[in-house]
């Protein structure tokens, strides 16, 4: 009886310190210096703005210490890759970078835009025959390079540099990073002299974590559902006190950029109250995935065995990955949701291993490159924007869990006469026929 009861102590002494350890180290979070109003230094060499007050936020909802390190992008991203830093304050999204970096859900959605001076009216991004600025390595600078190869670029080493030419009007267009609020709403204001020629793209900026460090990326996400609406507005009125300094605002976004950013916070949050913070809400401890898995499967939730491993035949099954496909169409396609791989029908924890024994290369870095490119063939790579992959653990064994946003247009499955249209309903995956397909469509987007 001693002996047992010396073994049980040892084992929850063990995971108390394990769990412990989780919460009591400080996380080092990489921000970028020079990207304000959402990140930047104040004359006291601190670290200020949006995405900061929403990290010191979050580490007063849980508890956790962190410090900021600022540097620049590239810096913020090797240092994550070797682990000199935790995490990454706030980064697009692309391919390139999911490589090596996994990515939570957006805490802001952005747009990319190019404004030009008043006097400049081309037809098309492609008739524009002046120099556009933008910071050096920026996204925005390899969009253009691969779309639009024929514009002149004029790199500037910061975004302060930047700022300053675009204040002095010495640049006939620039592209700047601007909140993108989701519904029919009046963007923020141009600088004097400027207006918003076109959008380049629509981005979500997300906290970045090292590849597999899902623990830290479980923490951050349970984290973020503790925030609420009037925390994220009282941020937004922090920052209109600022209003009165024009030149280090967003010399003339003004009262119309600060009016925006209150509607994106509120309706990125109302948005994570629909959907993922319904899935996400009241996490306490290690076991929040299973709390989700004990609600069951509704049309916020689907759990899918497999992604390859067909348990009734014992055997690899490629066929199984259209269900994979044709489940996350139908959450792009209604209001979003969360997919569990490696969990049966009453919420059992299966695993992925034998999902493992089916790639080439047999771990989560297979598992996560075959659907990776499963999405980028079925759906588009265009899709990922609005899809978050990661694998966590529950009772001991991988599960892939996929969070899904809801689409800004219609996803088509399969191809040519067999395409088909899928939306959730009754906690499952729905076709509909052409005619429902259209009136769906126009409902659902056509407003």
């Amino acid at each position: 009886m001693t002996k047992k009861f010396l073994f049980v102590a040892i084992i929850f002494l063990y995971f108390t310190l394990l769990t412990s350890n989780l919460y009591s180290k400080t996380y080092r979070i990489g921000c970028t210096e020079d990207y304000y109003p959402y990140i930047s230094v104040n004359e006291d060499g601190k670290p200020e703005g949006i995405i900061i007050d929403w990290w010191n936020l979050w580490s007063s909802k849980t508890g956790v210490e962190i410090e900021f390190l600022m540097m620049d992008i590239q810096s913020c991203i090797e240092k994550t890759k070797s682990g000199e830093i935790d995490a990454i304050a706030g980064l697009f999204y692309n391919k390139e970078r999911s490589e090596y970096l996994d990515f939570s859900e957006y805490i802001m959605r952005m747009r990319t835009v190019i404004f030009l001076k008043n006097k400049i009216k081309p037809d098309s991004i492609k008739d524009i025959k002046k120099s556009i600025g933008l910071v050096e390595n920026d996204m925005s600078q390899v969009f253009l390079h691969e779309n639009y190869p024929e514009i002149k670029i004029l790199p500037f080493k910061s975004n302060s540099l930047l700022i300053n030419a675009i204040y002095q009007l010495n640049i006939d267009g620039f592209t700047y990073d601007i909140p993108n609020p989701i519904g029919n709403y009046k963007p923020p204001a141009s600088p004097k002299g400027y207006y918003i020629f076109e959008t380049l793209y629509v981005e979500k900026l997300r906290i970045a974590v090292k590849k597999g460090n899902s623990e830290l990326l479980s923490l951050i996400i349970s984290g973020s559902a503790k925030i609420n609406d009037e925390e994220l507005i009282e941020i937004a009125n922090k920052w209109k006190i600022l209003e009165k300094d024009r030149t280090t605002l967003w010399l003339g976004l003004g009262i119309g950029f600060l009016l925006i950013l209150i509607i994106v916070f509120l309706l990125i949050k109302s948005n994570k109250n629909k959907g993922a913070k319904k899935l996400l809400a009241k996490f306490e401890s290690k076991t929040d995935w299973q709390v989700v898995v004990n609600k069951g499967e509704n049309d916020l939730i689907e759990f899918k065995s497999s992604l390859r491993w067909d348990y009734r035949r014992g055997k690899m099954n490629k066929m199984l990955e259209n269900v994979i496909v044709k489940t996350l169409a139908a959450f792009l396609n209604t209001e979003g949701g969360m997919l569990f791989i490696g969990i049966d029908d009453d919420g059992n924890a299966l695993g992925l291993d034998n999902d493992y024994s089916c790639l080439t290369k047999k771990n989560r870095d297979g598992f996560l490159l075959t659907l990776t490119n499963l999405i980028n063939e079925k759906l588009g790579k265009n899709l990922h924007e609005y899809i978050t992959i990661n694998i966590i653990s529950i009772n001991d064994k991988d599960v892939c869990i996929v969070i899904i946003e809801k689409s800004d247009r219609p996803v088509f499955f399969g191809k040519n006469e067999n395409e088909k249209f899928y939306i959730r309903a009754s906690a499952s995956s729905q076709p509909l026929a052409i005619q429902e397909s259209y009136k769906y469509i126009r409902s659902h987007w056509d407003k």
